[in-house]
């Protein structure tokens, strides 16, 4: 794993050395601590050393120390910042108006107690994973802007032989060329790299062919010509020094072709019968060499550009999945269950629908941990996620939040039995024995139910009333179900 660079910026001089310590005190075994370094600035008013500036993955800002206003902050961080996560640590709530001002600036809220959580040593390890794939997306997207530069000046350079970017079909149409510009009875293209000869393309008597007439000799002419990138002109085979150990009646004429002095190839345009090659057919094949070198470059780019389109696809994939779901379980987090529960209510209001609301954790996890280590205990999350999933509906929505917190959105509850009977099916799926590493644990978990719009109209509501629930069922001891009672 790279290096975890952070930037602490707080007016406290112990600030950095608190997030070494949580470091060095939260290891785990599926997750070594990776090499780690961390810069401290005292306030955001010092210049930030250009080196410092650009090698930063995460830059943790102690907002309550450095005597800041919001607005402040914002306005710095918009001058200063760019490609860094944000984390502002504070115990206060920002105001609305900072989601408005950065929009598009990944960041994250945590309060000073965060720092000492053995979760904090996962989420900084999940924002380098982030942080690395922000990077391989900058500099893919960096190199496939200059290698689409290059292919379209290329392309235009070699309109005139083929508009196909398929490198097979580049090939062909070159032998076809080639046949039509000396009557040949066969024409072969060899492409040349790490100093050995592959089959590209071959025309026999108008034909296409899958394979060569014959494989270059390692000391043949085909390997002289790529090696020395000069053209060979053979008359008369039979009669020819090159040919003293494979004689055969005919004439060829062997051709490197190159772009400036890389060989990619060479092409092999050949006669059944003896031919004196005139001064206009070498000098129409020279130029189709030319072009045909061009064209197989522009080919083989194109191709290199499709693969890092692909890849970037991939990249940008992977950094909205990360932005949106759990790193350990897959699910969605928060900001998506946000999302999600937002359409889920205004579908609902033109329907005249009830939504259900669940939220639950599971019952002393802290002890598996304890009993087991902290491996065990990402495993048992991740199976109780996946035994979720086979539980609900394809419309329902499951969530982390994160820890052992859960919440769900069951659209079109109608009936409180709907919903009951579905904390009925949880409650006995996760009392059922996990096996994991060889351990056998059981859990049980506490159900908070709400609905709306009988319990509140917004999100925030809703998820209270369930919490308040949740703890109802807690009081009764457990591994049962509250519906929420004003």
């Amino acid at each position: 794993m790279d290096t975890l660079h952070i930037l602490a910026i707080s007016s406290k001089a112990k600030f950095p050395k608190l997030i070494k310590e949580t470091l060095k005190s939260s290891p785990r075994r599926d997750q070594p601590l990776p090499a780690y370094k961390v810069d401290h600035l005292r306030s955001l008013d010092e210049v930030i050393p250009e080196d410092l500036f650009q090698d930063a993955q995460v830059v943790l800002i102690d907002f309550d120390s450095l005597n800041l206003s919001w607005k402040e902050l914002i306005s710095n961080i918009q001058d200063n910042f760019t490609g860094q996560t944000l984390v502002l640590i504070s115990e206060e709530r920002p105001p609305e108006e900072v989601q408005v001002l950065l929009p598009d600036k990944p960041g994250y809220l945590i309060s000073k107690s965060d720092l000492s959580s053995h979760l904090f040593y996962s989420f900084l390890l999940s924002l380098l994973v982030q942080s690395t794939l922000v990077q391989t997306n900058r500099e893919v997207s960096e190199n496939l802007n200059k290698r689409l530069n290059e292919l379209l000046s290329l392309r235009k350079a070699s309109l005139h032989l083929t508009l196909n970017l398929s490198l097979d079909t580049v090939l062909e149409a070159i032998l076809e060329s080639a046949m039509e510009l000396v009557s040949a009875d066969d024409t072969h293209i060899f492409l040349y790299e790490h100093g050995v000869l592959s089959f590209g393309a071959a025309l026999f008597d108008g034909h296409q062919q899958s394979s060569p007439y014959m494989d270059p000799r390692p000391h043949g002419v085909t390997y002289q010509v790529a090696r020395e990138g000069v053209m060979l002109v053979v008359n008369d085979v039979m009669s020819d020094p090159l040919f003293e150990d494979n004689r055969w009646e005919g004439s060829i004429i062997s051709l490197p072709l190159k772009i400036g002095t890389k060989v990619l190839g060479v092409m092999n345009v050949a006669l059944k019968r003896a031919h004196t090659f005139t001064e206009n057919e070498i000098l129409a094949l020279e130029f189709l060499g030319d072009q045909a070198s061009i064209a197989i470059q522009n080919a083989k780019l194109y191709e290199q550009a499709q693969q890092e389109i692909s890849d970037r696809i991939r990249a940008e994939k992977a950094i909205k999945h990360l932005a949106n779901h759990d790193a350990l379980t897959g699910l969605p987090n928060r900001r998506l269950f946000n999302e999600r529960i937002n359409l889920e209510i205004a579908h609902a209001q033109r329907n005249k629908q009830k939504i259900g609301i669940m939220l639950f954790d599971l019952d002393h996890l802290k002890k598996v941990n304890d009993s087991y280590g902290h491996n065990v205990g990402d495993l048992l999350l991740q199976a109780v996620a996946q035994r979720l999933l086979g539980l609900l509906r394809k419309s329902d929505t499951v969530a982390r939040m994160g820890g052992d917190e859960f919440l769900l959105i069951l659209p079109e509850m109608n009936l409180p039995q709907d919903a009951i009977q579905t904390a009925e099916r949880i409650l006995t799926a996760l009392s059922t024995p996990f096996h994991l590493e060889g351990y056998e644990v059981s859990l049980t978990t506490s159900i908070g139910i709400s609905f709306f719009p009988d319990d509140g109209d917004n999100v925030n509501s809703l998820v209270k009333k369930a919490d308040i629930a949740m703890y109802k069922a807690k009081e009764k001891g457990g591994n049962v179900y509250h519906l929420f009672t004003a």
